[in-house]
């Protein structure tokens, strides 16, 4: 199967939104970033996997990582090289992510992503609502790669 990756455009903003509500995500705030978000589509246009990153100020948070389960590992690390590219074009000096899933944790370290606290977090980037919401729940890792 063909795949190709892209950085969203308003053009895209529909099918993108579709896509992360799908999956069961909170699509809240996409259509005031969507250049700030990488899609991969299969040969039929349809969007098969996306991730973003929320700029705050200089740092980023990765958010909306949807990937379709006829993906393989190789394209989902293609599609994390995307949104670390895109995100060092657009000036973020760092990215950071979080998760609470320990499966994922091992991927994001071959990645470049380091475990952190939550005294390591920008001040800023503490008020962001996703990070708010995720810190809540059961084995929350926060992770942080520097460009």
């Amino acid at each position: 199967m063909f795949y190709q990756l892209k950085v969203a455009e308003e053009k895209d903003l529909a099918r993108l939104l579709d896509f992360v509500e799908r999956a069961g995500l909170s699509s809240s705030g996409i259509e005031l970033m969507v250049d700030y978000f990488v899609m991969m589509e299969n040969g039929e246009r349809e969007v098969v996997a996306c991730i973003g990153v929320e700029p705050a100020e200089d740092v980023g948070l990765l958010r909306s990582l949807v990937v379709s389960d006829t993906l393989q590992q190789a394209h989902i690390l293609t599609l994390f090289q995307s949104i670390q590219t895109l995100a060092e074009q657009k000036g973020l000096k760092q990215l950071f992510l979080v998760t609470n899933k320990e499966a994922s944790v091992q991927f994001l370290q071959l990645m470049g992503f380091t475990e952190t606290n939550p005294e390591q977090i920008p001040k800023h980037l503490l008020t962001n609502e996703h990070i708010q919401s995720s810190m809540k729940e059961e084995n929350t890792k926060i992770m942080v790669k520097s460009s």
